[in-house]
């Protein structure tokens, strides 16, 4: 797993873990707990919160992997109600961009292509570094966005399971950051497909030969 996912998969549980505990805090329940930890030993007391700690930090990717495989899910779900040009979220490209990208990749014509292939090739392959570079930064956005949103939905069905008292200002709070997030996502989201409808049919944009193009770095 290259260290980029690595960092996409720890922002997730961040959001998760700090909800829970904030929702404690609010509830008073977490002034309960720490009132039990001190009345205990120093050394068991140590002992515990030493064991939460690795085991929080053990499961950090793994609970991470798990947000965004139901982020996924999720996203294929209402991928299924045609909200999407392509008939699915990850390929953010409009019908008349599809076509031009089709065109450079001198798709025959014949049985239907995949959307998601033709729109992989054309990123990785014809377009510039530094446009790739900036279709990523926004696809990344839209991902941690979408996935820090899951987390806060989750992170009520989880306080309920450890029996944190849910507060209306924790909801509230909840519901504004879930809102937020998904605003940014959505945003992120156009951001590609505008990019994507506008370098489809842009020969500066397209990646020359290592010899022909010219270099950034100097």
């Amino acid at each position: 797993m290259d260290k980029d996912r690595q960092i996409r998969l720890l922002i997730p549980p961040f959001f998760l873990l700090a909800s829970v505990v904030w929702e404690a805090y609010l509830s008073g329940d977490l002034w309960q707990y720490l009132h039990t930890a001190t009345a205990t030993s120093d050394f068991a007391s140590l002992k515990t919160v030493l064991s939460i700690l690795a085991v929080v930090g053990v499961a950090t990717l793994p609970v991470g992997y798990a947000i965004g495989v139901l982020t996924l899910c999720l996203l294929r779900l209402i991928s299924l109600f045609h909200f999407f040009p392509q008939g699915t979220y990850e390929v953010p490209i409009s019908e008349r961009a599809m076509s031009k990208i089709s065109q450079r990749l001198k798709l025959s014509e014949g049985p239907q292509k995949s959307p998601l292939c033709a729109a992989a090739v054309f990123d990785h392959a014809l377009l510039r570094s530094s446009i790739h570079e900036w279709l990523f930064r926004r696809w990344t956005t839209f991902n941690i966005c979408t996935q820090c949103a899951m987390a806060l939905f989750l992170s009520y069905f989880l306080g309920h399971a450890l029996h944190i008292q849910s507060t209306p200002k924790w909801l509230l709070m909840i519901i504004a950051a879930i809102g937020i997030f998904i605003c940014q996502a959505v945003t992120s989201w156009k951001e590609t497909r505008s990019m994507f409808d506008f370098v489809a049919d842009l020969d500066v944009a397209i990646r020359r030969s290592e010899a022909t193009e010219p270099s950034v770095e100097k």
